[in-house]
């Protein structure tokens, strides 16, 4: 009878200790009872680092020379959607490349510095190239995309890209599947690359208050990293259900044991 007594409390404190309470899943809580609630954004506009893609276009009036600054070629484009057709990245086919120089290499411009420059910075530098060959002309500067990895209690970890110059960290929690049941979503590791070097950031997403830091877009090659809960080592699951189950199965067996040996 002492080891039944023995099973059925630990049974009870697998249940209680477990299950992962809703208030650890819930994301932009609010410690008010408002349901509506302006918040400011705290954005920092992205400036250029190496390994950045940027999408640049020019047009002119002359269709022979927008040829020459064209890379999406009748046969380039043709490579370039054969690369995303079997999971690869379209700018990194047809973009630009900011290089250990710090530059990005354009057809009969040469090497354009734009590390450390703004979207806005590095079109009027590449514009004042660019005037020097044209007179009348268009000129599209863009991010290639945003690309990120997810590592950790993620449903789809790895990495990807956001097709977007600009975009939050929820999207691109939805965009890695969102977070499992175990993920500590109130401590997600984000890794950011600085021009001065690297910094970890604690970001806690049950938090209203998120969407006004300066977390809350990510930038491109950011990292995030979902620790797990301490329920994760305990092997019963992520539900009630789910532990009585598993509860459940333990006391059978253990009382098939005791009477086993009771016999």
């Amino acid at each position: 009878m002492k080891g039944f007594r023995f099973v059925i409390i630990s049974a009870l404190a697998g249940i209680i200790t477990s299950c992962v309470p809703v208030s650890k899943m819930i994301y932009l809580q609010t410690k008010d009872d408002s349901t509506e609630k302006k918040l400011e954004y705290q954005m920092e506009e992205y400036r250029l680092q190496e390994n950045d893609i940027i999408d640049v276009q020019i047009r002119s009036m002359n269709e022979e020379a927008n040829k020459l600054f064209s890379i999406q070629s009748s046969q380039g484009q043709q490579a370039a959607q054969a690369g995303v057709a079997s999971g690869g990245d379209l700018y990194y086919m047809t973009g630009y490349t900011v290089n250990e120089n710090g530059a990005v290499e354009l057809p009969y411009l040469g090497e354009i510095i734009v590390k450390g420059k703004t979207l806005q910075e590095a079109k009027t530098i590449i514009e004042n190239e660019v005037s020097k060959l044209f007179r009348s002309f268009y000129l599209s500067v863009k991010l290639g995309g945003i690309r990120f990895s997810a590592l950790g209690e993620f449903n789809g970890p790895g990495k990807h890209v956001i097709l977007q110059n600009q975009a939050t960290i929820y999207e691109a929690i939805a965009m890695s599947g969102d977070l499992t049941p175990l993920a500590k979503r109130n401590e997600i590791r984000l890794i950011r690359q600085y021009p001065d070097g690297t910094r970890i950031h604690t970001i806690n997403l049950l938090d209203q208050s998120i969407i006004g830091s300066p977390y809350y877009f990510i930038q491109p090659n950011d990292v995030l990293y979902a620790e797990p809960l301490p329920q994760k080592a305990y092997g019963f699951g992520v539900t009630g259900a789910q532990t009585v189950s598993s509860i459940v199965s333990i006391v059978t067996g253990s009382l098939a044991l005791i009477l086993t040996l009771l016999n």
